[in-house]
């Protein structure tokens, strides 16, 4: 799913990507980084809950907002599910 990975390291039976940068940039991810259970319906921003169900997230006041928030949702979906670490908020 990344590209400009230096090696990988294999960790009980998982695939661990060590990347050259501190940072991942637009340019490392793949047309399928930005695919997952989110989607647009017109301007409505969906999840499908993989049993023939789905949940509305959010409506968007039109359907290019609506898929800008789906690519991102799916990236950060498909991101932590490759094990990269997110930066979180400051809590204080």
């Amino acid at each position: 799913m990344i590209n400009g990975t230096r090696n990988t390291l294999v960790e009980h039976g998982r695939i661990t990507m060590i990347l050259d940068d501190q940072y991942i940039t637009k340019d490392m991810l793949t047309k399928d980084s930005y695919k997952g259970n989110y989607y647009a319906n017109k301007n409505a921003v969906m999840y499908d809950l993989q049993n023939g169900k789905q949940n509305v997230v959010c409506f968007c006041d039109n359907i290019h907002t609506a898929q800008g928030i789906v690519q991102g949702l799916n990236l950060i979906d498909n991101l932590e599910a490759d094990g990269a670490e997110l930066r979180q908020p400051n809590k204080e």
